[in-house]
């Protein structure tokens, strides 16, 4: 099963398309191909808008995929607010619900949108799956989450710690935890980078 993994930024889309086993294993899934376009909409870069971006992309994977087709697409989005627990499938209700949380992230899931538009229009008789960073801070404890705001305040412009990186959170934290054996750790996880 082939997926494309898409992260597409404010200015920048890095992708990858990965081979997933069939059998539910937990076996190392390879990269067959990986990329980054940068410098989106910046007068001479070329590359005017994500479009132009995923369609750049797409040529390159027609090598990669050898003529296979490509099963499925994922896409990273930054905020999915309290409505994204988990990972969704990609509807015209999950894109507005992510159009109305721009708000929260406006240079993030604007750009987002883009991607899973052009994605979902490329690749239009494939499932395409969002992703939210968000996704693994919604169970934190309230006293956790919660600011010292008047709480009316806080429900009314939906303020709350929300953590951000949360997917690369969740798969060191499990990575951790299973290579230890242990599934009762407390731990510290530092995330290093970008998305």
């Amino acid at each position: 099963m082939l997926v494309l993994v898409i992260n597409s930024g404010s200015s920048s889309l890095k992708y990858q398309l990965r081979e997933l086993a069939d059998d539910g294993t937990d076996a190392p899934v390879p990269v067959l191909a990986q990329g980054l376009v940068e410098r989106i909409g910046v007068p001479g870069s070329g590359v005017p808008d994500h479009a132009a971006a995923l369609e750049q992309v797409e040529a390159e994977l027609a090598e990669a995929t050898g003529g296979r087709t490509i099963d499925a697409a994922g896409h990273r989005v930054v905020h999915g607010g309290e409505r994204f627990t988990a990972p969704a499938r990609v509807t015209n209700e999950v894109i507005r619900a992510i159009e109305r949380l721009a708000p929260l992230a406006p240079l993030h899931n604007p750009a987002h949108l883009k991607g899973i538009e052009v994605g979902r229009r490329l690749l239009s008789d494939v499932p395409h799956v969002a992703v939210f960073d968000t996704a693994f801070f919604t169970s934190l404890p309230e006293a956790a989450r919660t600011y010292a705001l008047n709480k009316q305040v806080a429900d009314e412009y939906r303020i709350r710690r929300y953590g951000a990186h949360g997917t690369s959170h969740q798969f060191v934290s499990q990575e951790i935890a299973k290579m230890l054996g242990r599934d009762d750790l407390k731990q510290i996880v530092l995330h290093l980078g970008n998305g």
